[in-house]
């Protein structure tokens, strides 16, 4: 009787041990596990990824068990091949860069939206506004035709920041000559008069009409171009259709990374604002300021629908010649949330 006793007694210690561990949920050893290393491509630092910075200040990365390095490209084109050659698992590009690489039969897919509508803003300098006689308040119109025979810089003939102006440029019957550069370079060329204007999204547009070099000509997050030439998303997070089925889990965890900074930035948008100064420690307060009231609100969209992929299919041919573009699965081109 007695070792009978006894051994009921082991066994109940056992299963209340069991069902302890089982309700603390993943801790020991599953708590311990390595994180895993992902590597991203981004097409610039630009407030573009202000919601991934806002993340890794409240280390939402790290709560999903992801360990980020972030590399900087010259354009998304740049991101997009460093995608392609396996060097990165995820890479950062806007719809447009996508679409022409699946045109081209390369294996890219949208994982989660980064910034919803457009980011870029085309800035002129001040030596163009005094020759063309335009004043920056005039209707969208007169403003568009001023730009006919300016040089405009934008990052690339196919980023998001060339869409809206291309379509606005298109719907008006207006030629617009363009040369391509990185976002950061374009303030300097501004200033030294190498170019009459540029499309860049902030902080890079802001500083030429901080440093008092440049002029607010269209203001993109100020929903300055028509419903039809604003893109549905000015920056995705990417990777290719085969990552996403073999590493189904991670992109899981990016995706919930979005969502969950998506939520935070709509219930603690002074928190929020605080670690988007510290993911950009050399703007200034008045500029992230204004940067997160008038941004903010784009960060927390992380999810496209085939209806946003089927109007950037509209508008791409805007921006780049794409035959058959028109044939194009737009389904094809996301990784669906489950």
């Amino acid at each position: 009787m007695f070792r009978f006793s006894s051994f009921r007694q082991r066994m109940i210690a056992t299963v209340l041990l069991v069902a302890a561990a089982l309700a603390a949920g993943p801790s020991g050893a599953a708590a311990q596990e390595k994180p895993i290393d992902v590597n991203l491509a981004v097409s610039s630092t630009s407030f573009v990824l202000g919601g991934v910075r806002i993340a890794q200040q409240e280390d939402l990365f790290a709560k999903h068990g992801v360990t980020l390095n972030v590399s900087v490209m010259d354009s998304g084109n740049t991101a997009i091949d460093a995608l392609i050659s396996n060097s990165v698992q995820f890479a950062v590009a806007g719809p447009p860069d996508v679409l022409v690489a699946r045109s081209r039969k390369l294996d890219v897919v949208i994982a989660a939206n980064l910034y919803r509508g457009a980011a870029g803003s085309v800035v002129l300098s001040k030596a163009a506004v005094q020759r063309i006689g335009v004043k920056p308040d005039a209707p969208l119109p007169d403003r568009l035709r001023a730009l006919k025979g300016l040089t405009i810089a934008v990052p690339s003939a196919t980023s998001t920041q060339t869409t809206p102006i291309r379509a606005a440029a298109k719907a008006a019957g207006i030629p617009l000559s363009f040369t391509y550069m990185p976002q950061p370079a374009m303030v300097a060329a501004l200033a030294a008069g190498a170019i009459d204007g540029m499309m860049a999204s902030s902080p890079f547009s802001g500083q030429p009409i901080l440093q008092g070099t440049g002029v607010l000509w269209i203001n993109g997050p100020g929903g300055g171009f028509s419903p039809d030439a604003t893109p549905a998303s000015s920056s995705c997070l990417n990777t290719t259709g085969r990552y996403a089925q073999s590493h189904a889990d991670v992109v899981r965890r990016m995706q919930a990374v979005m969502a969950d900074v998506a939520t935070f930035i709509k219930q603690n948008p002074d928190q929020a604002k605080r670690d988007l100064a510290k993911g950009y420690p050399k703007v200034d307060q008045k500029s992230i300021d204004l940067i997160f009231s008038q941004e903010a609100q784009n960060w927390t969209q992380p999810v496209l629908t085939v209806a946003d992929i089927e109007h950037e299919i509209v508008l791409l041919p805007n921006s780049s010649s794409i035959p058959d573009i028109g044939k194009m699965d737009p389904a094809s081109a996301l990784v669906m949330k489950p």
